[in-house]
């Protein structure tokens, strides 16, 4: 069984040179549906016909109109095409929107055409023979073209219209598979008992019925269902790109959705008021040059600033630029658009330029140098070089795997996996997210961490370390959550190439590692040295944090930093509010640790008598045992703890 080849193929011309009926002749189809084309007898709208080549060639014809003021409708119907039946009139040759149609559809990367000379008969071979030489030239270098002669009245020529339709298509190579299905919405309408129905050119990716998609404009994107799949007026399970097809949309009102709306499965596909892009057939770009912007079947207003090259920069790289659009419409990387402008009457009318699309959603700021590299990297196409690029941009933040969605024209699985290249090569590390960021960046924020806890070791010296929170807070500052996070594992490994001692970190707080402790000198070391020979001499009666602020003169939060210091250091024992010195605490200890072990019950009476203390300092020390497993509590007494 023959395998089916889908296509879509799309006219072009001047107004009244015979697309319509073109497409009469070879479909049988008349795509003027509106009352006022068949009043006026020129195309407004685009039309739409199915076409059967034989050897299982099926196509999907759109019809554009050619009127000068109709060109908007023109390039919206060539979003998808793969090929061009570019029509001119014998009696008439190329003529302006010739020329725009020509220019519109290389722009956006069309290369194959058939040049249909109509209306042979009523000019005659030799006048259509001109005809076609001058279309030949004007297309020579930009399409691959054959011209043939035909009169759509007489029939003439329309076999081999048909065959030379089938040798182009036939030529093309398989589309690529695509990881998302892309579906531009150029018409919207009601039908009874179904609800809401797009039409559109499947331009990417596969839709199945009942499948869950998005309808995505300038307000967001709104969940909906295909209800149903129609090609040609023909219901089917499922359609592939490329392709013409109806989406009956399950749950989503007639006026939510419009033109230039996008159908996908794709949830990271969403409209932007800013791109940056690749211009072709612009030569000379001066910033803020305003101009409209055709892209799918959407259009905006839009003002470009170009990227200038840095110095040292090779000359005659692309033309780099950035686009400011006035109103949102849905752009997805690698999307390639026209700009046209007004009042403009020159070789290609009004349209001015185009290109690619190579950020979709670029960040509001770039770095002049680095903006250049980026798009330089992203023109160039190559994943390794495009993954690095946008790494370094962001270092040392970290490129997370959700921000590559519909952004470039590369996918985010193909640019996952160069990431994951570089992983390996040890250009960029693994953070959480998924993301990556550039190990070098990596290393110097962990040296960063080293340097905030050595210099917060300096000047607090009575502290115990840097708090954690503290220092992951000054590096999530400047690098985010997930970065800060590796850094400060990365800060703590002796063997990182990485500045400065490693740190260590105990509990909630870090501390530079294998260090000698910071000496505390000044105001603070005399006032931490009164505080130890008070709290020694204290012994076991303790003392209170207010008594140590008397006997030093420090502030209470230098007593506090001094005490907590005391405890860590093996110097004192807290218990409620007192502080008792550490040696008289240890023979206490070891005294009712005999008294245990040659009686087996200590009763609140010997241990008063044992130490001569009172109620104040009695139960707080024996509390401390009972906590430290040396003693059991049973009643009022103490057993020997387990």
């Amino acid at each position: 069984m023959r395998r089916v080849r889908r296509f879509v193929l799309g006219t072009a011309g001047h107004v009244d040179h015979g697309k319509t009926a073109l497409v009469r002749a070879l479909t049988g189809v008349d795509t003027d549906r509106l009352p006022e084309e068949k009043r006026r007898g020129i195309t407004i709208e685009l039309g739409f016909a199915p076409l059967s080549l034989g050897e299982g060639v099926e196509v999907s014809v759109i019809d554009v109109p050619g009127h000068r003021r109709l060109v908007h409708t023109m390039i919206a119907g060539a979003i998808g095409m793969e090929a061009v039946l570019l029509v001119v009139a014998a009696d008439e040759g190329v003529m302006p929107q010739t020329r725009e149609h020509v220019a519109a559809c290389e722009l956006l990367g069309i290369r194959r055409a058939v040049l249909a000379v109509t209306k042979l008969d009523k000019a005659g071979e030799e006048l259509a023979r001109l005809a076609g030489d001058e279309a030949a030239e004007l297309v020579a270098g930009r399409f691959d073209a054959e011209v043939v002669l035909c009169s759509s009245r007489t029939g003439e020529g329309i076999d081999a219209v048909r065959d030379a339709l089938r040798r182009m298509l036939i030529s093309l190579p398989p589309r690529a598979a695509a990881a998302r299905a892309r579906l531009s919405v150029d018409r919207v309408f009601s039908v009874r008992g179904a609800g809401t129905v797009v039409t559109g050119t499947l331009v990417e990716g596969r839709l199945r019925a009942g499948a869950p998609l998005f309808v995505v404009g300038d307000a967001g994107a709104i969940e909906t269902s295909a209800r149903g799949l129609h090609v040609h007026d023909s219901g089917v399970p499922e359609a592939d790109a490329p392709t013409r097809l109806a989406v009956n949309l399950g749950g989503v009102a007639l006026e939510a959705v419009h033109r230039g709306d996008v159908v996908t499965d794709d949830p990271g596909v969403r409209a932007t008021r800013l791109v940056d892009v690749a211009l072709r057939g612009v030569a000379i770009l001066k910033p803020g040059t305003t101009a409209q912007l055709y892209v799918g079947t959407a259009h905006a207003a839009a003002r470009l600033d170009p990227v200038p090259a840095g110095e040292g920069d090779a000359e005659g790289g692309p033309v780099l630029a950035r686009v400011r659009l006035g109103r949102p419409i849905v752009v997805v990387g690698g999307d390639r658009f026209v700009l046209r402008g007004s009042d403009i009457d020159g070789p290609a009318g009004a349209v001015l330029g185009g290109g690619v699309v190579l950020d979709a959603h670029p960040p509001r700021l770039r770095q002049r140098r680095r903006k250049r590299a980026v798009l330089e990297a992203l023109h160039g196409a190559v994943p390794v070089d495009v993954v690095r690029a946008l790494a370094t941009e962001l270092a040392p933040r970290a490129l997370a795997s959700a921000a590559l969605a519909a952004r470039f024209a590369e996918g985010a699985a193909e640019l996952a996996r160069a990431a994951e290249k570089l992983v390996e090569k040890g250009e960029l590390a693994r953070v959480r997210g998924p993301a990556w960021v550039l190990r070098s960046a990596l290393v110097d924020l962990a040296g960063t961490a080293r340097a905030l806890v050595a210099d917060h070791v300096r000047k607090a010296p009575l502290d115990r370390g840097m708090p954690l929170e503290t220092l992951r807070k000054r590096l999530e500052a400047v690098a985010g959550a997930e970065v800060a996070e590796e850094a400060v594992k990365l800060a703590a490994i002796a063997r990182a190439t990485t500045p400065g001692a490693p740190i260590l970190v105990e509990g909630d707080v870090a501390r530079p590692s294998g260090a000698a402790p910071t000496r505390v000198g000044g105001a603070v070391g005399d006032a931490l040295a009164r505080a130890t020979v008070v709290v020694a001499d204290a012994g076991l009666k303790g003392v209170t944090e207010h008594a140590v602020q008397e006997a030093t003169g420090a502030t209470a939060k230098e007593v506090r930093a001094i005490l907590a210091k005391l405890v860590r250091e093996s110097a004192s024992a807290h218990v409620g509010d007192l502080w008792f010195g550490r040696a008289a605490v240890d023979e206490l200890r070891a005294r009712v640790q005999a008294h245990l072990a040659a009686t087996g019950r200590l009763t609140i009476a010997d241990f008063k008598a044992m130490t001569g203390l009172g109620r104040r300092q009695s139960i707080p020390l024996l509390e401390l045992f009972d906590r430290e497993g040396v003693t059991r509590r049973e009643g009022d007494d103490r057993l020997a703890g387990k």
